[in-house]
């Protein structure tokens, strides 16, 4: 298959789970009456699937393809952090020092993960 037909693929790809995503959000902001969680809850699923794509990834590709793992792993890593981290700050306010300190926790832990799989590669 030429190379042009894999990128509108992978944008339908995008453009359908986006569009689920959405669903899930409006869904589960209407359940819970809170409608500004509607964010954060598409940031948790967008970032849950581009972590589900890391794992796919890292298993099909192997070494050849680790900058690929590491790049979705951050980004969907970064994305549910913060989501998840937007919802406890709302439900449990006043604790923004400890979540800092699980977003570094969290930068830290890919860095190594980038380090040792560069190494490895």
């Amino acid at each position: 298959m030429p190379e042009e037909g894999k990128g509108s693929q992978r944008a339908g790809l995008a453009f359908g789970y986006l569009a689920i995503c959405a669903a899930v959000a409006i869904l589960v902001s209407w359940y819970l009456d809170v409608w500004w969680y509607f964010f954060p809850i598409m940031m948790i699923a967008g970032g849950t699937y581009l972590l589900a794509i890391a794992l796919l990834a890292s298993t099909a590709y192997g070494a050849k393809r680790g900058s690929y793992f590491i790049y979705l792993l951050l980004w969907g890593g970064l994305l549910l952090a913060l989501g998840v981290m937007w919802i406890v700050n709302d439900l449990y306010p006043g604790n923004a020092i400890f979540l800092v300190i699980l977003f570094l926790v969290f930068i830290g832990v890919v860095a190594i993960l980038s380090y040792l799989v560069r190494r490895r590669g």
